[in-house]
């Protein structure tokens, strides 16, 4: 998958999130994300509600997708915690979805009330980490896998610790 040097943007706050089935998620996924399709249990979907002058993308259209984990459960002091991975999130080549991944990962903790989410992300990636960090995840180690290394974030939803 190539990058474009210029992105076109689409804003979030013209969007809408619904709940998807996970193969139409897997269709975008493989198609938008440099790993292709993982695995998941909730998809979510951002899609066009207001369109931009441009004239781009219109009503309807599904502009970045994004996919979570069932729950990883374990005891902790006594209390039963929720962990859940943020898969995948992509959105279509080309395109920057200014306040996508926030909007969707709301959308989520809303629907399913985890205790926590974690993530990765590569570190060589630059800006994809700082936008963990800009959604409220620390970033709590750096893993090496047999693809390369990964940055591992985490959201703590519960006061568990």
């Amino acid at each position: 998958m190539s990058f474009p040097e210029h992105f076109i943007s689409v804003f979030a706050r013209n969007c809408n999130v619904r709940r998807m089935d996970s193969p139409e998620a897997r269709t975008f996924i493989e198609r938008h994300h440099r790993y292709g399709w993982s695995k998941c249990r909730y998809c979510y979907g951002l899609f066009v509600e207001k369109e931009g002058r441009d004239g781009q993308f219109h009503k309807g259209d599904l502009v970045a997708v994004s996919c979570f984990s069932n729950a990883r459960k374990w005891e902790k002091d006594g209390t039963s915690i929720k962990s859940y991975e943020w898969v995948r999130y992509a959105s279509v080549e080309g395109v920057r979805v200014s306040g996508g991944m926030g909007k969707m990962l709301n959308a989520f903790i809303e629907e399913v009330r985890p205790d926590d989410v974690m993530s990765y992300a590569p570190p060589s990636e630059g800006d994809e980490g700082e936008v963990y960090l800009k959604l409220g995840f620390t970033l709590e180690e750096i893993k090496e896998f047999g693809n390369g290394k990964s940055a591992k974030f985490r959201l703590k939803l519960t006061d568990y610790r």
